[in-house]
């Protein structure tokens, strides 16, 4: 990646933003970040070229990831602290995309970048292309632009192909190049779909850590159907990214600090030699059956006579060092005296990581 906010080629980011975003998005006004003297597609290029050789690498497991996607659903809008952050930037590696990608013609988010950028923090998004979608852009990259306007301006005075009769690739290729014909026009060469690192940046979020009522907010008054869908998921990675981010920061996980295979190092060693191979891996520890913040001084008058199961929740914790409370995550565990019996009978409750 970072090799390729480098590359000043067609495949580079420059280009590959230009042609997709352009220098003035058609959200670019509604935006607190942009306005309309920027070139945003320029700005966003240069950022990453910033950030990424200098982004700290987490890996986050499996486990970890079913976690933070479960945690996600009960955390409610929270205010952003940098000290919330693993890094002051940074890239997290998800094993598995933690939303499911309602109707885009892409696999879920699994990469998160993120680091300063104007408004507070930038946090980017990105996800892997469809294979149909990766050819169609190969074969858009290896046109001559003048031949890709001209094949995309005889689609657009077509009418439709209907769902019982499905176009050819070549019309199918057709009427692709004619919704990309502002692309075409303003980028100087088209781009392939995939960049060469196989992940296609797909959203920044500005994040603000002051004045700020909670991120995420609600993103969904007023949109029905593929809209609404896309919006809530945004919302739901949204949250679980913060949700990531917070539980990195408790004892319930693991990290381990490891490094890039030897074949790896010498490929990076060439192509950006000043990126740290280190990558540091996120996991859960065994599972409790206590909660991880119970303390043995705590006292109470109530007596028990039955053990129950609490769920996993989330608690607003004070911290005198902010002045200002932060949601910590209080693991599923089981309360009341040991020697009571359980409540639920026969049921046997199991936590598996």
């Amino acid at each position: 990646m970072t090799a390729w906010t480098r590359d000043p080629g067609p495949d580079g980011a420059a280009n590959w933003l230009q042609f997709f975003l352009g220098p003035q998005p058609d959200h670019a006004t509604e935006s607190r970040v942009f306005d309309r003297a920027d070139d945003v597609a320029a700005t966003i290029a240069g950022t990453l070229a910033a950030q990424l050789p200098v982004a700290e690498l987490f890996y986050v497991s499996s486990d970890m990831t079913e976690l933070a996607r479960h945690a996600a659903t009960t955390l409610t809008d929270y205010r952003l602290h940098p000290e919330d952050l693993p890094a002051p930037v940074g890239m997290m590696v998800y094993a598995e995309p933690p939303v499911a990608n309602p109707v885009d013609h892409h696999d879920g988010v699994s990469i998160v970048s993120w680091g300063p950028g104007r408004g507070g923090l930038w946090v980017h998004r990105w996800q892997r292309p469809s294979s149909d979608v990766a050819r169609l852009g190969r074969v858009l990259a290896a046109l001559p632009r003048d031949e890709a306007i001209r094949r995309g301006e005889r689609a657009a005075t077509r009418p439709e192909p209907h769902p019982d009769a499905p176009p050819t690739t070549e019309e199918g290729f057709d009427f692709l190049a004619s919704g990309l014909l502002p692309n075409l026009r303003r980028a100087p060469a088209p781009p392939s779909f995939t960049p060469p690192h196989g992940y296609d940046w797909s959203g920044l979020t500005p994040m603000e850590y002051t004045d700020m009522e909670g991120w995420p907010g609600d993103i969904t008054t007023g949109l029905d159907g593929d809209d609404l869908r896309m919006a809530e998921a945004s919302l739901n990675l949204e949250r679980t990214i913060l949700a990531t981010w917070l539980l990195m920061g408790q004892t319930i996980v693991r990290s381990e600090d490891l490094t890039a295979p030897r074949a790896a190092r010498r490929r990076m060693s060439r192509e950006a030699p000043d990126v740290d191979p280190g990558v540091r891996y996120i996991d859960l520890r065994r599972a409790r059956t206590e909660p991880s913040d119970r303390s043995d001084t705590t006292t109470s008058t109530r007596e028990y006579r039955h053990r129950w199961v609490v769920r996993g929740h989330w608690r607003n914790q004070w911290y005198a060092s902010r002045n200002d409370h932060r949601p910590i995550w209080i693991e599923p565990h089981l309360a009341g005296p040991e020697d009571a019996p359980l409540l639920g009978g026969d049921r046997v409750n199991v936590l598996r990581r």
